[in-house]
């Protein structure tokens, strides 16, 4: 009996010892809080997933790709617009009327004698109408002189004039600055011991534009006059005369 109870006292002693040391060490454990639970999310704030987006689908052989441009083959035969206005362009004095009041100076040679050289000097002005693309037309007054001179011990007056009459220019092409020229009209000469004579004349000459307001020209001119002009029993008798000259000219066009 006694070692019945002394068993049952030692089990109830480690029984004891057991439950402390448990207490003990369910002390010094951290207490963890429950997770909260689950609450479920407002309906109205509910903001649904983006749709994935769909994956491009391959084009299929010869058919064009949507939103994208086919090349554009180039065009044989037809020039840009940088090419045609290289063509068609003209030099800058060429874009405005030509037309317009002219000032002229020449210099040169004259004939009013056989075989005698005189030194020609003159000045024109005048006013020219543009009459399509390589022609100008107008009206020209002109007053010159050939000085005095001596040839074989022998003098030559001096002989001073003035004429009015047309002057035509025609250039070689609407984009040429070379040019053909035409005058013709009166004139009235004085010669210091000869008298005066009157007549006609007409000039031909080469020039070239070098701007929209100059040019030089290179012109002949051959005056014809007369001495003596008079009718007499029906018939005419007349006693003509000419002069020639040749002179480089520079012209101002306004």
């Amino acid at each position: 009996m006694k070692n019945i109870l002394a068993v049952t006292a030692a089990a109830v002693v480690i029984s004891a010892g057991v439950l402390a040391s448990g207490a003990v060490h369910a002390q010094t454990k951290p207490i963890q809080a429950p997770p909260p639970p689950a609450r479920e999310m407002d309906p109205a704030k509910r903001i649904p997933p983006p749709p994935a987006p769909d994956a491009p689908d391959a084009p299929v052989a010869g058919q064009a790709t949507p939103g994208a441009q086919a090349p554009v083959a180039p065009q044989h035969g037809q020039p840009s617009s940088a090419s045609h206005a290289q063509y068609t362009a003209v030099p800058s004095w060429q874009d405005t009327e030509r037309g317009g009041l002219f000032l002229g100076i020449q210099g040169g040679r004259g004939w009013v004698y056989d075989d005698v050289d005189q030194t020609a000097l003159a000045i024109s002005a005048g006013y020219r109408w543009q009459a399509g693309a390589v022609s100008l037309l107008g009206i020209e007054v002109a007053a010159g002189r050939l000085d005095a001179t001596t040839d074989d011990g022998w003098e030559y007056s001096k002989v001073e004039y003035a004429s009015i009459g047309f002057n035509g220019r025609f250039n070689f092409g609407a984009t040429s600055p070379v040019y053909a020229l035409v005058r013709t009209g009166y004139f009235s000469a004085d010669e210091e011991y000869a008298g005066s004579a009157d007549g006609g004349y007409v000039g031909v000459g080469l020039g070239m534009d070098f701007s929209r307001n100059f040019n030089m020209s290179l012109v002949y001119t051959n005056y014809v006059y007369f001495n003596e002009l008079y009718w007499y029993e029906g018939d005419l008798y007349y006693d003509a005369g000419r002069a020639d000259t040749l002179m480089l000219g520079a012209e101002a066009r306004f």
